[in-house]
C-alpha cells in the first residue's frame, strides 16, 4: 500500500512539473505570451501556441547580454538588443524551434511554437 501511495505521488509530483510553462516566473517582464489566436510574443525558454494562420510571432529578448541572433532551424529569423521586442513575421502550420543566441556566443533557452488551423477559412 505504501509503494503505491510513493508512486501515485511520484506520479502527481511529474504531472505538476509538466503543468508549469518555462517562462512563467516572477521576473520584471510578462511571462510567456500564449493567446492562441493570431498572434504571440515568445521569449527564450517559453512555449507558444496559435490556432490561426499565418501567426504572428514577435520575440522578447533579455535584458542584458545582447546584441542577439534569434535562428529558426537553418536561417536568421531576427535580431535585436536588450530588452527590445522583435516581430519575426508570419508563420503557417508547422512546429518550430527558435534559438536565441547572445554577444558571447552562448545559446540561450530555445522557445518552441506550434502553429495550428485551416488557411482557408483562418481557424
Amino acid at each position: 500500500m505504501a509503494i503505491r501511495i510513493v508512486t501515485m505521488l511520484a506520479t502527481f509530483a511529474m504531472l505538476a512539473g509538466c503543468a508549469s510553462q518555462p517562462g512563467d516566473t516572477g521576473e520584471s517582464k510578462a511571462g510567456c505570451d500564449r493567446r492562441n489566436y493570431d498572434e504571440v510574443t515568445l521569449q527564450p525558454g517559453c512555449t507558444g501556441y496559435c490556432t490561426n494562420q499565418p501567426c504572428a510571432i514577435s520575440f522578447r529578448l533579455p535584458q542584458s547580454g545582447g546584441p542577439f541572433e534569434i535562428h529558426n532551424r537553418a536561417f536568421m529569423a531576427g535580431t535585436g538588443n536588450n530588452g527590445e521586442t522583435v516581430y519575426l513575421g508570419g508563420y503557417w502550420l508547422g512546429s518550430y524551434i527558435f534559438k536565441t543566441t547572445n554577444a558571447a556566443g552562448e545559446e540561450l533557452a530555445p522557445a518552441y511554437l506550434t502553429v495550428s488551423g485551416d488557411p482557408a477559412n483562418g481557424k
